[in-house]
């Protein structure tokens, strides 16, 4: 019995879900210009710093350091001028590439 009302509650929740709706894509823009890390870059949104600001995070491909670009603007309508190089005791992080 139990399955059966899974597997209803399941079927339920398939047929009122709807498609996701996308809108038109934009660039990531870092003062003012599109940010371009090379090939296969995949950011990450979070609060990097503590601020309860989303920043963005993000590998370059070609030398496999992680940028941390701060966002000085709102989590609504975020804002990212220069980046950093995530370091450790002073030694930027790289990760094998290429």
């Amino acid at each position: 019995m139990k399955k059966a009302v899974s597997a209803v509650i399941l079927m339920c929740g398939f047929a009122i879900a709807s498609a996701p709706q996308f809108g038109p894509y934009s660039w990531i823009e870092a003062d003012g210009g599109r940010i371009d890390v090379g090939w296969y870059g995949a950011p990450c949104v979070v609060d990097w710093d503590g601020d309860d600001l989303k920043d963005l995070v993000l590998g370059q491909f070609t030398s496999g350091k992680i940028r941390f670009y701060a966002n000085s603007g709102s989590n609504d309508s975020p804002v990212f001028t220069t980046y950093s190089f995530i370091q450790s005791d002073g030694t930027d992080i790289s990760v094998p590439s290429g």
